[in-house]
């Protein structure tokens, strides 16, 4: 006899998303979860007052799954404005989004940041993305098809310049996607254009942990273990690692790439579990105010030196820094993020971000310095026709996760849904 009608291995966004709708409908549940918290790699740890997520995260507030399931007004978002600031040498370049920022846009070209055409191409391209998603021909989470351009491929073929795709595309969407190369495929950028141009980035009030926090409190309290470690798992069988064997009707895996490749049998691993993984690490400064006049996302346009991105997150949800204070995050690119060169980074991130705001980065406060070092799968053309799309792995068991679609939290929220629903079908 089953101990439980599903067992939901993992609990991140898609393994909460899964065991919600699963509960919803009546099952009788469990979710285990390793850590001693929900929420997998959106995570947000508190030192010295200071509310630190793991990594550069922000919330779209246009993400089709998070308005289906999540309750927005509830996680009290703070937006950042459109747009970025592009820091080259000693200027800081506003490059902004022309339809909420009209004046600052025109700014953009008479600066020569952005030229006329390639205004003109920013225009056909928000309206094509745009019109792709609303009609539903643009839906990153679909199998790949065989024949997919990379972002840097799309750019050039609708006639940007290099100029722009250096300075602008490069640095924005390439802390986005977590590489430079532009390499990641143009169905994914193209879907993450459309909910730009739709959508805010956002930060949620208590930092990122209070997404997986609202989709946590959304299940029975006994439903969740965490603290939790797996050893391995079988159609209708999971064994914990103290030896405790556990029987459901339908066994979810949601759990990242590698942790469900080291659980599942050999059988059921396929392509997929070979996918690579990207590492990031961000670092995180006290200072006694914010560099920045707005909340805006700076992006390095600098061929070379250690900061990708900066953000200032208490300018946008204030309880990231306690009174007084001011947090000040920079996403690492890869070449700095290796322990071996950490002290090294924090120096040359001073000396950097030194450039762009002046002589007081010196007085800011090193205090944490976050690896993660599985961020986001491989979303390369070649790696997207490798993922796991069906969910079903044999009866009984079942993969989701945002390696099974875009990687994002869209992704893994609409993963985890459609794997629920999925075993409701089948019962």
């Amino acid at each position: 006899m089953n101990d439980f009608d599903a067992i939901v291995v993992g609990g991140g966004l898609a393994g909460l998303a899964c065991a919600r709708e699963l509960w919803r409908a009546g099952r009788r549940g469990l979710l285990l979860e390793a850590a001693e918290r929900v929420g997998g790699r959106v995570a947000t740890d508190s030192v010295n007052g200071f509310r630190i997520d793991r990594g550069f995260q922000v919330y779209n507030d246009a993400y089709p799954e998070g308005r289906r399931q999540l309750d927005l007004a509830a996680l009290k978002l703070g937006p950042f404005e459109a747009g970025a600031f592009v820091a080259e040498g000693r200027r800081l370049t506003r490059v902004a989004d022309p339809w909420r920022q009209p004046l600052a846009a025109v700014w953009s070209l008479v600066s020569g940041r952005v030229g006329l055409g390639d205004a003109l191409r920013a225009a056909r391209l928000r309206r094509d993305a745009v019109a792709g998603f609303r009609g539903g021909t643009l839906d990153p989470d679909r199998a790949a098809l065989q024949q997919e351009r990379t972002t840097a491929e799309e750019l050039a073929a609708r006639g940007f310049s290099p100029a722009l795709i250096r300075q602008f595309f490069v640095p924005f969407f390439g802390g986005v996607f977590l590489e430079r190369q532009l390499e990641t495929a143009a169905p994914v950028f193209l879907f993450d254009f459309a909910m730009f141009a739709l959508g805010r980035a956002t930060l949620p009030a208590g930092g990122m942990a209070a997404i997986p926090a609202h989709l946590a409190a959304g299940l029975p309290r006994d439903s969740i273990r965490t603290g939790c470690p797996v050893r391995r798992v079988v159609p209708g069988r999971v064994e914990l690692a103290d030896g405790t064997v556990l029987a459901a009707r339908d066994v979810i895996v949601a759990t990242d790439l590698a942790a469900a490749a080291a659980i599942l049998p050999a059988q059921w691993r396929g392509d997929w579990a070979d996918r690579r993984q990207k590492p990031t690490a961000l670092v995180a400064f006290a200072a006694d105010r914010s560099p920045l006049a707005s909340p805006t996302l700076v992006v390095s346009g600098e061929a070379s030196g250690p900061i990708d991105n900066l953000t200032v997150p208490s300018d946008v949800a204030a309880d990231y820094a306690p009174a007084g204070g001011a947090l000040v995050c920079v996403s690492l690119r890869p070449e700095f993020s290796g322990v071996g060169r950490r002290a090294e980074a924090i120096a040359a991130i001073r000396e950097q971000a030194g450039r762009w705001f002046g002589p007081r980065v010196g007085s800011w406060q090193h205090l944490a310095t976050v690896d993660v070092p599985h961020a986001l799968p491989d979303e390369s053309p070649a790696a997207r026709r490798r993922r796991r799309v069906n969910p079903r792995l044999t009866a009984g068991l079942l993969l989701c996760g945002d390696h099974c679609a875009a990687a994002s939290i869209n992704g893994g929220l609409g993963s985890g849904r459609r794997t629920a629903e999925a075993v409701l079908a089948s019962s």
